[in-house]
């Protein structure tokens, strides 16, 4: 519930001054002694997106499988955000911590998910620190309601797997158009925190071929958090796309960096900042897109269908958009 996530997001804020949040993030360029150097060069400019216009309809469709492999049912429905997306940021400073801000939500518009005005409640948190696992242990300690035990076993195992960048997701179920259900009703009271949202319902079988689904299930909150002495070399804008993978959707890890297929920012912690896509690619924005085109009760068994008419209609708006973006550049802009 929205309670929930206020909870979530106020504990982190409260745990950051004893957790490492101080910002480490600067100009490549001029690193100190001691820090970690994320790139910012560039930042401000407009959102830029590669990829392949001319990938074939199979390697898209196997690229999107890959993704989007976790829980696709055809009784269920694809957990993600009804409610206006409100981002709050820290560890990075105020100026660095606004842009990525702002690039979560740029990003989050070109998908079609909704944005909160300024001044919103936050429902989504990105954070750095020098030492996730006195974040997560201080939570597990002083805020032992936020996050079932299996959730922070998986997640210490991320942490212990030495991997980079670790997340969790809030869900609950609703009616059919995503509002929020009436107390005492028969589909309300069920909501999980898991890493990567990773969740599936217990439905009745006795008829499978009942494909109508009666209900939604929303994203209430989400948080990505970031090791900083682990971003060395990573651009901002690389850190902000990954969180919006993580934050918008359900996607599995990145893959191995000899792997072929389509690139994908979920790969920045696998192939490393200069081999990976600069930000999100054609395929992560499809996947996205795909997600927030379906109806808040469509089978998420259908994601691949709505990905690729996803794919296509980017593709045309990429070749499109390159000379009005070079003509007149704003966030909007998503040249090939």
């Amino acid at each position: 519930m929205k309670t929930t996530c206020v909870f979530l997001v106020a504990a982190i804020a409260a745990l950051l001054s004893g957790a490492g949040s101080e910002a480490y993030a600067q100009d490549r360029s001029a690193p100190r002694s001691g820090d970690v150097s994320i790139r910012t060069d560039g930042v401000g400019e407009p959102i830029v997106v590669v990829g392949d216009r001319k990938l074939d309809e199979d390697r898209v469709r196997e690229a999107l499988r890959d993704m989007a492999k976790r829980g696709r049912s055809a009784r269920e429905p694809l957990g993600r955000y009804h409610d206006p997306l409100c981002v709050t940021v820290a560890g990075f400073g105020d100026v660095l911590g606004a842009r990525i801000a702002e690039r979560i939500a740029a990003q989050a518009r070109i998908v079609g998910a909704n944005v909160a005005e300024p001044g919103c409640t936050p429902n989504a948190t990105v954070v750095m620190v020098d030492k996730p696992v006195v974040l997560l242990d201080r939570m597990g300690r002083e805020r032992p309601g936020l996050l079932d035990a299996d959730s922070l076993r998986r997640i210490r195992a991320t942490l212990r797997s030495g991997h980079p960048a670790i997340s969790w997701a809030s869900t609950e179920r609703r009616d059919q158009f995503g509002r929020q259900l009436a107390p005492g009703n028969p589909l309300s009271g069920y909501e999980q925190d898991s890493l990567f949202n990773e969740m599936m319902f217990a439905r009745d079988n006795r008829f499978p071929s009942q494909l109508n689904v009666d209900f939604s299930i929303a994203r209430s909150g989400a948080v990505v958090v970031f090791d900083a002495y682990k971003m060395d070399g990573v651009h901002l804008d690389q850190l902000a796309d990954y969180a919006v993978m993580r934050i918008l959707g359900d996607p599995r890890p990145g893959t191995d960096p000899a792997a072929e297929g389509p690139r994908t920012i979920l790969d920045l912690f696998h192939a490393g900042p200069d081999a990976a896509p600069p930000g999100l690619t054609l395929v992560d924005l499809a996947y996205l897109r795909g997600i927030y085109t379906m109806s808040p009760t469509e089978p998420a068994s259908r994601l691949e269908s709505f990905a690729l008419t996803a794919y296509a209609e980017l593709a045309g708006d990429s070749k499109d958009a390159e000379d009005d973006c070079a003509e007149e550049p704003d966030d909007a802009c998503i040249p090939g």
